[in-house]
């Protein structure tokens, strides 16, 4: 089942994606390594722990004093002690035989015959210079952050400056180019025109999920799954951006689920092990430390009634505690139904959630969020921000309201917009090129639109199903053009700047994927629209082959789409065969064929008859 689509616009992905990206325990290892070494190199790394807190820091234990099921000292060979860089020590610079003594005299003759194998590289090693290990060419995808008066009145945007996160990469070559496998490289690599389709999906059967990066190839009509993020929990939304948390620029999503947590995860590597952040959820730090100290002092406890009780057994240590792990402070205290990544003030991220509390959070800062909203009443099913306002947004939930927001208002009911939908709310949506415009679709298959600046009033209402309408979604690059997702199985288009003011329905068409759950358009092409649902199937549709779509919105598509549809025409057009045409021409084939067998035949009774008549005579 697909829960949820989005699309990573053209331009935003790393052409030469990853294979994997450091941990926050390694990056902190790198950093200390390198803050040791440029103050004193001599000596050795610090560890990456010796700031750790103690109420964070794990116990430790005398390992000889530990049970002998417990130490990992069952060995039949002894273990060869060498002395670490640094230390004193002759075994530096030398190697060691299989029996782990240094090998110091090598015999002669050897030496001759490794001299010219080794030559060379051991020039080429001794004459490198600095210049050979300059890394690759830092990302050209640039961020500037922000710090307007807007975001301070949000509570959002103190940073006065946002360090860049160390970019490291992977062992290369002279040439610069990686040394793994030039095919895989090739499979992975990123072309211009491919278009990266994001889909979160759950296998229900076997209770697994994941996020699904898939690469459509317009010109071959090509779709395949290029690489695949494994999510803790069912995904319920998503929300694209294109800032982390150290304020640099990259390819990144949200994603909500059932639990707590906004889980935010870096596009551009292949294998991620986990996150680069996550905003509020449960606090495993504390956990983790409860638990080593209760295995401490369950530890402890059996060893002293062991003491005391000699020859009888010691009770086993109790089971560790079931309890949650508590939460960060201003998380979520349920799911995330709602999830949208601000385009004006890129690192701020709005949230709803089924504890009916809408938060809006700094990625720069992912500890706490910036403010708290708690105008709905029931669970928040949906946010979405103003196109061109970067601090107003709008919200739905079950309470059926629809509401407007301005995130400077810190939490102030009074100055909340309402209007009521009718039933709960779907799906909200600013009309991007009248965004004054607010569109909602209700579970009981309504879509309304009011003015914001009076919304005691709707524009306009209709009926976008029976079954229900679960997924709206405006194209961001057609004036007009709504798409609608239906449990009935259907994909709708729909014209919203109309002549009466009234949106009609251009085309509707079984999707063949199951019911609708989601639906989105892709921000850097007129007429792709995503889809998903129970089938599990991601669906593309390019409405630039339906003529109904091109006519309608003929007066407000680009140039360049105009040109590829009628090429695309063109070559349908060339390629279509007119069985008309061909049994026509068979036709006449046949009947001159007939023709000249009827005149054939005509001439050969003509000449039978002359040679009748000459035999008469003689």
């Amino acid at each position: 089942m697909i829960s949820a689509i989005g699309f990573v616009p053209q331009g935003k992905a790393d052409p030469r994606p990853k294979r994997y990206e450091l941990s926050t325990g390694e990056m902190n290892m790198l950093k200390a390594v390198e803050t040791n070494e440029s103050s004193n190199p001599d000596a050795l790394p610090p560890s990456p722990f010796a700031d750790t807190p103690a109420s964070n820091a794990l116990p430790t234990v005398d390992i000889s004093s530990l049970p002998a099921d417990l130490r990992m000292d069952e060995y039949d060979e002894e273990p060869v002690t060498v002395n670490v860089v640094g230390a004193d020590s002759e075994v530096i610079g030398t190697s060691l035989g299989d029996d782990g003594i240094p090998q110091e005299e090598i015999d002669e003759e050897e030496m001759d015959d490794d001299d010219d194998d080794d030559s060379a590289s051991n020039s080429s090693d001794s004459d490198m210079s600095d210049d050979d290990f300059e890394p690759l060419q830092h990302d050209d995808r640039e961020y500037e952050p922000t710090d307007t008066a807007a975001l301070t009145a949000m509570g959002l945007g103190h940073n006065a400056t946002y360090p860049q996160e160390p970019h490291y990469f992977e062992d290369v070559d002279e040439e610069g180019e990686d040394e793994g496998d030039e095919s895989d490289e090739e499979d992975t690599n990123l072309k211009p025109t491919d278009v990266l389709c994001l889909s979160a999906t759950t296998d229900v059967a076997d209770d697994f999920s994941t996020l699904e990066v898939y690469v459509y190839e317009p010109p071959t009509g090509n779709l395949y799954v290029h690489h695949d993020i494994a999510l803790p929990a069912f995904p319920l939304c998503m929300a694209w951006g294109d800032v982390n948390p150290s304020g640099g620029a990259g390819n990144y999503v949200a994603i909500g689920t059932f639990k707590e947590g906004i889980e935010i995860w870096n596009l551009d590597v292949l294998d991620p092990l986990e996150p680069i952040t996550t905003l509020g959820g449960e606090d495993m730090s504390s956990a983790e430390a409860a638990a080593a100290d209760a295995m401490l002092k369950a530890y402890n406890e059996k060893k002293e009634s062991s003491k005391k009780k000699k020859g009888k057994k010691a009770p086993p240590p109790p089971p560790p505690s079931t309890a949650p792990a508590p939460l960060h402070p201003g998380s979520h205290a349920d799911a995330v139904m709602a999830l949208d990544w601000n385009k004006i003030h890129r690192q701020v991220l709005v949230s709803g959630s089924a504890d009916s509390t809408v938060k809006l959070w700094d990625i720069t800062k992912p500890n706490t969020p910036a403010s708290t909203f708690t105008h709905h009443t029931g669970k928040v099913s949906s946010v979405s921000f103003h196109p061109t306002e970067g601090t107003i947004f709008a919200s739905g939930g079950f309470d059926k309201f629809a509401c407007v927001v301005d995130g400077r208002m810190a939490n102030d009911a009074s100055k909340v917009r309402r209007a009521k939908i009718g039933s709960d709310c779907e799906e909200l949506a600013w009309d991007p090129f009248k965004p004054e415009r607010l569109i909602a679709a209700g579970e009981n298959g309504k879509i309304m639109a009011w003015d914001v600046r009076n919304m005691s009033k709707k524009l306009w209402e209709v009926d976008g199903g029976s079954y229900g309408v679960s997924s709206i979604a405006f194209n961001p690059k057609v004036p007009g053009m709504l798409a609608t997702a239906s449990i009935d199985k259907t994909v709708g288009v729909w014209d919203t700047h109309t002549a009466s003011g009234t949106p009609h329905c251009v085309i509707k068409k079984d999707s063949t994927v199951g019911k609708l759950y989601t639906c989105n358009f892709y921000p850097s092409h007129d007429l792709l629209l995503g889809f998903g649902g129970t089938g599990g199937q991601l669906g593309l549709w390019e409405m630039a082959s339906e003529d109904c779509v091109v006519k309608t919105f003929e007066n407000r598509l680009g140039g360049d789409t105009l040109a590829k549809v009628a090429e695309t025409a063109e070559l349908d057009r060339k390629a279509e065969v007119d069985f008309e045409k061909i049994m026509a021409e068979e036709n006449t084939a046949a009947k001159n064929a007939r023709d000249a067998a009827k005149g054939g035949s005509k001439k050969k009774k003509s000449k039978n008859k002359g040679k009748k008549k000459v035999a008469r005579k003689k």
